[in-house]
């Protein structure tokens, strides 16, 4: 996911969902893994912090349910040890939230021509003739594993002979390459036909850029906004006005528009 279910809650706006604070959970016990309920269900994730005696409970001794509210599994609690919580919830299971980011995520790379995740590859190119500069599908480049070229005629079987980077070598590659995925050949240059050269690289980012979480953001709040489920649950309340979803569709027709473009030193 290219962002999580509280930072659309927290782009929702503070009165869209509700903080719990120190709530006692109960006691620990001797038993080696034992379950507990919070008070509210549709818990929002990333919001849990257990504690024990006032001590912070590591999120490796416990799991949640985060829809029915429910600590399940919890070991490495001190026997008779109060149980507290922090959380947030809303009116919304948080999985229905993560099924609409899911969805907002699949349209972004749809409409951009892009993922941002990190991911490999192999990649066959046509080569025209006397070409010399190749733009891999992805980008940017995190890490070309290798780059072949065909030494066979198109009707026998490919024979894949293994090229060099670097200057006096084969092909060029550098930093401001690997941002728009692009390929530099100085020597051993492939011959014209289709699928000549093979290239095996890995892509994406290894974090999210602030503009692609942006825009996930903003395409799951207006599908949020649109949902009947949510229409019914704000009633009242809803700071979804028409001027409001404007503002938002001309951002993200915005942030599309710049998330495709080659140079992507903006991201």
């Amino acid at each position: 996911m290219y962002c999580s279910s509280s930072e659309v809650w927290k782009h929702l706006g503070k009165d869209a969902y509700t903080k719990i604070r120190t709530e006692i959970v109960g006691t620990s016990s001797t038993t080696a893994s034992t379950n507990y309920e919070l008070d509210h269900d549709n818990v929002i994730t990333s919001s849990v912090i257990l504690y024990t005696n006032s001590s912070t409970l590591t999120s490796s001794a416990y799991s949640l349910n985060l829809d029915d509210g429910n600590i399940i599994g919890l070991t490495g609690a001190a026997s008779g040890s109060v149980l507290t919580a922090d959380y947030d919830y809303g009116d919304l299971p948080d999985s229905i939230i993560s099924q609409m980011i899911d969805s907002s995520d699949a349209l972004l790379e749809n409409e951009t021509g892009r993922t941002f995740e990190t991911a490999s590859t192999t990649e066959y190119l046509n080569v025209d003739y006397r070409q010399k500069v190749f733009f891999l599908k992805y980008y940017p480049v995190l890490t070309l594993s290798s780059v072949e070229r065909n030494t066979s005629v198109q009707t026998a079987a490919p024979n894949w002979e293994t090229l060099t980077a670097g200057h006096g070598e084969d092909y060029i590659t550098s930093s401001a390459d690997n941002i728009t995925g692009r390929i530099r050949f100085i020597d051993s240059f492939p011959s014209q036909g289709e699928d000549m050269l093979k290239v095996k690289y890995s892509y994406g980012y290894v974090t999210t850029p602030h503009l692609v979480k942006e825009l996930s953001i903003l395409l799951t709040l207006r599908q949020l906004a649109h949902s009947s489920v949510y229409k019914s649950i704000v009633k009242g309340y809803d700071n979804f006005t028409p001027v409001r979803l404007n503002e938002i569709n001309e951002r993200i027709e915005e942030l599309k528009r710049t998330l495709k473009k080659q140079s992507i030193e903006l991201v």
